[in-house]
């Protein structure tokens, strides 16, 4: 994936301009098609998994789920000599793009187990361009700090104000999960907010290594070993009740392709199709689906707050990245001196 502008990078995902409008326009619309089913799938999983996650520890999902991703896309790697010979210049990389994927996902799963579903969407996709333009201005900003129009400003501060919101009603016990404790409440909305930090960061390396020469399907086998590691060390320390015989496993293994392996390699679909711009529209509507599947799960309490929050987010973040957008734009017709 190749950006000439740096400014947050990591949510952008760039158009080959030398296809014909005919052909571009395809492609979008496929994009578009493939983000949508990318929404739904996640949302279904964020649901039942949350609901999984009351009866069994996530990390036996995690254990299973990242394990079977690095065995099934090692073909593609093997087979990238390019990916190959980028990667040995880039073990570094290599090593933090693990080491934050593993926190990432671990704070994501267990937040769904303590916090509902939606909320934890919303704060763990919402906190992803507020993470990435502060890490750039504070810690990558090369030639000066990075500058931000007033409309980017504006929609940023809105959609502050919305994760705020949403981790209030949390706190507050007026979200679906009513009656949880403050302290579950809390470590919830740390580990989905922490999750979202670590998964930009994360992004941010892999788009790294992308313009390194290695390619997302190859970077799939190797982004996920230190996760599956670091579940199964921490399993071993705590060893869940686990069923009777082996035929649970045969479960795990399904559950784990469809709700994990499945939903990632079409998100790597989409995003290599659509323009930035279609495929952050689609994920905000992300958090209102799972609200609606929460209702048809049945576990949570339909909480009007919660709809709320998610129909904010929705809004707060289609806007800010239509002005991220414009702002692109802005950049790129400003002649080079």
């Amino acid at each position: 994936m190749h950006l000439t502008q740096s400014r947050s990078a990591a949510y952008e995902v760039p158009v080959v301009s030398a296809q014909p409008p005919r052909s571009t326009q395809r492609q979008e619309t496929a994009g578009f098609l493939v983000s949508v089913v990318f929404v739904c799938l996640a949302a279904v999983r964020d649901v039942y998994l949350g609901s999984l996650f009351q009866r069994i520890t996530p990390l036996l999902i995690a254990v299973v789920a990242f394990s079977l991703c690095t065995v099934l896309f090692l073909p593609a790697l093997v087979r990238s000599h390019e990916s190959l010979s980028a990667i040995g210049r880039h073990l570094g990389d290599l090593f933090w793009v693990n080491i934050t994927t593993a926190a990432a996902w671990l704070a994501f799963l267990y937040a769904l187990k303590l916090i509902e579903p939606s909320i934890v969407q919303i704060l763990y996709s919402g906190i992803g361009p507020l993470s990435v333009i502060w890490i750039e201005r504070n810690l990558f900003a090369a030639g000066g700090e990075v500058s931000l129009t007033r409309a980017e400003r504006l929609n940023y501060l809105a959609l502050l104000a919305t994760l705020a919101f949403s981790a209030g009603i949390v706190m507050a016990g007026l979200s679906g999960t009513a009656g949880t404790s403050v302290a579950d409440a809390a470590l919830g909305i740390i580990l989905a907010a922490g999750g979202g930090i670590l998964i930009s960061v994360s992004t941010m390396v892999c788009r790294k290594l992308n313009d390194a020469g290695v390619t997302p399907t190859a970077l799939l086998s190797l982004r996920f070993p230190a996760t599956a590691v670091s579940a199964a060390a921490v399993l071993s320390f705590s060893p869940p009740s686990l069923p009777g015989g082996l035929a649970w496993i045969d479960a795990v293994m399904v559950l784990a392709l469809l709700f994990i392996i499945v939903p990632s390699y079409v998100n790597l679909v989409a995003i290599s199709l659509a323009s930035p711009l279609t495929v952050r529209v689609v994920l905000a509507v992300g958090p209102v689906l799972i609200f609606f599947c929460q209702m048809i799960e049945g576990r949570l309490v339909a909480s009007p707050y919660s709809l709320v929050a998610a129909a904010l987010y929705g809004v707060t973040a289609v806007s800010a990245a239509i002005a991220r957008q414009r702002a692109i734009r802005m950049i790129k017709s400003v002649p080079s001196t």
